[in-house]
């Protein structure tokens, strides 16, 4: 299907437009912002790219030789009806469709691997795409992030498996026909408890009736969804009345390892929940074909994710982790492995939209509020996308709310102020966490940099 893609420089968007150019059809875009790393990406590649002034769709016509009925408009729902190329669209009479309507084409028409879940779920996927394509299966993949020993995040096979991040944040999730389904943990972030529940059960139901519905056993929500099916739902974790469990766990601050079924397995991953993420994993790559045996080296092989955990650097004995942690669950499980491997910890978080933000503003506030003595918090302001939002909090209001109950909270939107703060601040054994799904990650290697400094000025 050839097609333009308005906001082509999005991460869910940027991968489908190079799966199409790579099956070898004509696909452009326009973008916001040209300078991003997924559009310069694209760019290299090929991929014509305009800017975002309604232009876009008449030059890829005329470029590529196509007419009104030869490609198509693909949007996300963060793409209003006004963008200029939207409005230029209708006058042409373009056809428009969602990008979780091209996903769901592409992912339908194979034996597809469905990964869902409030947290966790870019790292399981990324995991199984790994795995599959390491034991030689030659899988395609789309995923909400990058697989750091791949330095991509979607890519075309010739095997039979399409491997998805299974998003519920816009509803979509209900739109695959999947071999394998996978449930990873359900708490409030873009929607009620009600209304996950009801998403992820219509998930696992249209699952193919003799694949694969998985659980996480450890989480209570997701357990609930074993009464709303009517097919068989196994369960994942460490308890005993999990279908599948993983023993002898063993975690550090750099790995973790445990043993399933008698095979021991080991990988660069810390953290509990990242144990839980590799046990989906390796069961949804059992499913697709894969030994055990084979899933063991490759998990051992495994990279990780960019942007999940992933050391910057270490300089004077601080150590800069950069994290996509953006709702309570994830921020709360990133703490929770940051707490083994420092002795106190420089936490700067960015929250993720208006919106995300006021809904989930009570479970944030009681995350930070339950931080230690030894750790010290830094909310940035509230990341704006652009559009018509209700701008009714913001990060100084949960700053005073936390305050309430844990002192080491400030509100802080001047970064080059952030960045001497926490410079001047660290000691040798402490850790920065920076986390937030948005351009927050710049300042990590400028504090690396800034702590060098000051370092050095200390000495001399």
């Amino acid at each position: 299907m050839n097609a333009f893609f308005v906001g082509i420089g999005g991460m869910g968007m940027s991968g489908l437009a190079k799966i199409l150019h790579n099956s070898g059809f004509e696909v452009a875009g326009s973008d916001r912002n040209l300078d991003g790393e997924y559009c310069q990406r694209l760019i290299k590649m090929g991929v014509r790219i305009y800017s975002q002034d309604g232009e876009g769709p008449r030059k890829f016509m005329k470029e590529a030789n196509l007419s009104a009925g030869d490609f198509k408009i693909v949007k996300s729902t963060a793409v209003e009806d006004h963008v200029p190329d939207i409005v230029t669209a209708r006058e042409l009479g373009l056809e428009q469709i969602m990008r979780s309507d091209l996903l769901a084409m592409m992912f339908n028409e194979k034996s597809g691997l469905a990964i869902g879940g409030t947290a966790g779920k870019t790292t399981t996927t990324g995991l199984v795409a790994w795995i599959l394509k390491y034991g030689g299966k030659e899988p395609s993949c789309a995923v909400g992030g990058i697989i750091a020993g791949l330095d991509t995040n979607a890519f075309k096979g010739n095997g039979p498996n399409f491997i998805i991040e299974a998003d519920e944040s816009d509803g979509s999730i209900i739109k695959y026909r999947p071999w394998a389904s996978v449930v990873t943990n359900i708490s409030r972030d873009h929607k009620t408890l009600e209304e996950l529940q009801n998403l992820f059960a219509t998930f696992l139901n249209n699952t193919e009736k003799e694949g694969l519905r998985l659980v996480c056993g450890e989480d209570e929500s997701a357990r609930q969804l074993l009464n709303s099916c009517p097919h068989p739902v196994e369960t994942y974790g460490f308890n005993s009345d999990c279908d599948h469990k993983a023993h002898e766990v063993k975690i550090d601050e750099n790995s973790s390892s445990f043993t399933f079924e008698g095979i021991n397995f080991t990988m660069k991953l810390p953290g509990e929940h990242n144990v839980l993420n590799a046990l989906a994993a390796i069961i949804v790559s059992r499913h697709a074909g894969v030994a055990l045996e084979d899933i063991a080296e490759a998990l051992k092989a495994f990279p990780g994710m960019k942007r999940r955990f992933e050391k910057v650097g270490t300089t004077a004995g601080v150590t800069v982790i950069d994290d996509f942690a953006h709702n309570p669950v994830e921020i709360e499980a990133a703490i929770k492995t940051a707490r083994k491997s420092s002795s106190r910890r420089f936490i700067v978080y960015q929250p993720h939209g208006y919106g995300p933000t006021s809904f989930t503003r009570d479970q944030l506030v009681d995350v930070f509020s339950n931080l230690e003595e030894n750790e010290f918090l830094f909310l940035d302001e509230i990341f704006y996308g652009g559009g018509t939002v209700n701008r009714n909090i913001s990060s100084e209001e949960i700053v005073r709310a936390v305050k309430q109950r844990f002192s080491n909270a400030w509100y802080m939107a001047d970064r080059e102020q952030l960045v001497e703060k926490i410079s001047s601040e660290v000691r040798s054994g402490d850790m920065v966490l920076v986390m937030g799904a948005r351009d927050i990650n710049s300042i990590c290697q400028k504090i690396l940099d800034r702590i060098w400094q000051v370092k050095n000025q200390q000495i001399a």
